[in-house]
Order: structure tokens, then sequence, then C-alpha cells
């Protein structure tokens, strides 16, 4: 390659320190334009309309199943509608079998789908109920909010945990922009999306760590002695595959897990903007923000993409 006498005398000059500062000077460039780009897919949280949440964004079946009874109220106490809320009742799980059921044992494929459906379906229905509780309570403070109305100090306990449990970090005196943030987090993870990640991770329920451990979203702990330690664990590695002590445990880890981490915040986002356009959640379309949860990234959407189309026989 011919040099001309500019580049000859930039290398004379430079030498490798010139070129050591091309290359870091090359990496700036193509890190900014990664940024750009990642910001213009994915908006901000200012993008999202906050004062648009109330009014049009309902969720199913809240009603009065999401409340308490009414309940004895001293005179002149006022009750807030947010204050009727259970948040911290558990639903009742013990209508439901939540021990692995053995899905070796089926020998027909389409059988074994439907039961696999069958058994983690209703588990995760009710861990969602619970999150609609807590996304109810955080729906009729911001109304409340709107209306002039502050929070109680027990009411600003509550969401002060809530923010903690889903990682927002920011509090009620921030006005609506908390809420706004607190709702982006708390919000259901649909049954189709949760169904088919499970038969992913875990085979059908028959790897081995679901086996010994009920878990199967492939969820990992960092402590010494918190789960499962991996046959094929790389040296040096320290995470182990979490052990639960059933499966209900597992859904609940999973769904928080989405619902908190920001690894998933472009999960959260088009959750989120399904509610402003006034649609439940698809698990196809927030399916994009789970690049995150296998190294694998995109590859990842598309497989559980193609097993939620395949397999929608099974989970209606």
């Amino acid at each position: 390659m011919l040099e001309t006498p500019k580049l000859s005398r930039f290398i004379q000059i430079t030498g490798k320190k010139g070129l050591i500062f091309t290359a870091v000077l090359a990496v700036i460039v193509i890190a900014t334009a990664i940024t750009y780009v990642y910001w213009q897919q994915e908006p901000r949280l200012t993008d999202l309309s906050p004062d648009k949440i109330v009014g049009e964004v309902e969720l199913p079946k809240l009603s009065e199943k999401l409340k308490k009874q009414p309940q004895k109220v001293s005179p002149g106490k006022h009750t807030t509608e947010s204050e009727k809320i259970e948040l911290h009742k558990d639903s009742a799980y013990q209508d439901l079998n939540t021990s692995l059921p053995d899905f070796s044992q089926y020998n027909n494929v389409e059988e074994k789908k439907i039961e696999f459906f069958e058994f983690l379906k209703p588990i995760i229905k009710k861990e969602n109920q619970r999150v609609l509780k807590e996304r109810a309570f955080v729906l009729l403070k911001l109304k409340e909010v709107k209306k002039g109305m502050e929070p109680t100090p027990q009411e600003i306990d509550i969401l002060e945990q809530l923010a903690s449990k889903y990682r927002v970090n920011s509090g009620p005196s921030a006005g609506i922009e908390f809420y706004t943030r607190l709702l982006l987090h708390i919000d259901i993870i649909p049954v189709e999306l949760a169904l088919i990640q499970a038969a992913n991770e875990s085979a059908w329920g028959t790897s081995y760590f679901a086996r010994k451990g009920n878990n199967l979203f492939g969820q990992w702990c960092f402590e010494q002695g918190c789960g499962i330690v991996p046959r094929r664990r790389a040296q040096g590695a320290k995470h182990e595959v979490k052990d639960f002590p059933d499966v209900f445990i597992s859904v609940r880890e999973y769904i928080q897990n989405l619902n908190s981490h920001p690894a998933y915040k472009k999960l959260r986002i088009e959750r989120y903007k399904a509610r402003l356009n006034g649609m439940d959640p698809d698990a196809s379309d927030i399916a994009i923000g789970l690049q995150n949860y296998s190294g694998i990234g995109m590859e990842y959407v598309n497989i559980v993409r193609q097993m939620i189309s395949h397999n929608q026989i099974y989970m209606n």
C-alpha cells in the first residue's frame, strides 16, 4: 500500500502511541453509536406519558375480588380505596399442587406437554393475581394523589417496600413519576411466556435441576450452598443453580426477577406500552426483552417465540 506524505509523517511522529490513540478513539466512536441506537430503540421513562396511566390503563377483572371485605372503622376515620386492598396476605395455595410431577414417565409428547401446562398454569395465574393486587394498590394511590390526597404514613411505608422490592430508586416524594416507575415494574408476566420459558429451561420439567431443586427457569444464585453446583461449571465460577422448596417459589422468583432486574428493562417497557394502548401484554411481543436471559441473545428470543407459536394449541 502506498503511503501519502502526511500519513508517513503521522506514523513517524506518533508511532505506537498514535496507533493506540487511534484505536481508543475508534472504540469510543463505536460505543457512542451503539448507545445512540440503543436509546433510539428503547425509549426513556419520560417518553412513556406518565399522565396517561390513569383512566386509560385498566387491569382485567380487578373489581372487588382484589379488595378486603368492608372493615369496621373508628368513627371519623377516612378509609381510602387503596387501604382496602390486601397486599400482604399471601394467596391461598393449599388448593394447588405445587410438587413437581414426574414428567419423564410420559412417552407421548403431546400428552406430556398438556400435563406440564395444566400443572403449571394455575400456579402462574395465582402469582400473577398477587402481583395485580400490588399494581391495583399503586394505581389507586396514584388516582388519590392526583386528587390532592396525601398518602398516609402506613401507605408510604408500603410504597417504599414496593420500591425496594422492585428496585425503583425513588420514593413517594418524587410525585407522579414515582408511581409511573412502580407501574412499569409491577405487572403480570403473560402466562404463555412463563409456560414456554419453563418448558424450555427445564426440558418440560425433566431436567436435573427441575427434579432435584424445583427450578423450572434456570435461576442462579451466588452464595455458597444456596443451590445445586452445576456439574459442568467453569473453573473459577461461583454460581449455583438455585434450589427451591416447591415449584410455586420458583415461579414467584422468576416473575420477581423479570419485574425487577435491570437486564429486563426492555421487556417491562414493551409491556407498559401495551397497557398505554389499552391492551394486555402479549407474550411474543414482550419476549424481545429476554435477550439477556441467555448467553445466545436474540437467538433465545427467536426460540421462545417459535415455541409459543408451535405450542399454542396445548396452552389454551
